[in-house]
């Protein structure tokens, strides 16, 4: 088995991102404020290219000026390190584009 996909715990997910990532109802979720609509849709193809090198997709929900992340590994029903790794690999998008 992929050790990437094993179960983690909240905890350990939470002590492994950077704000504004946070664990909630099991989820790691971050909401980054993007300013307006291109450049939320700019992000989102930045974090879709990072998610098919992952293998690993996020829920996104893009609006005016913020775009909404969740991930979780649906095919485990738990958080594991694949959550983690897009996580962080999508706060370096961020910051390299300069959201919050």
């Amino acid at each position: 088995m992929d050790m990437s996909a094993l179960p983690i715990s909240e905890r350990e997910a939470a002590s492994s991102v950077a704000e504004p990532w946070q664990v909630a109802d099991g989820m790691l979720v971050a909401d980054y404020a993007t300013s307006n609509m291109v450049r939320g849709g700019e992000f989102v193809a930045r974090i879709i290219d990072a998610a098919e090198d992952l293998n690993h997709h996020p829920d996104i929900d893009i609006r005016y000026s913020s775009v909404y992340l969740a991930l979780m590994t649906h095919s485990v029903g738990a958080l594991t390190e694949l959550d983690v790794d897009l996580a962080n690999a999508i706060s370096k998008i961020a910051a390299e584009l300069g959201l919050t």
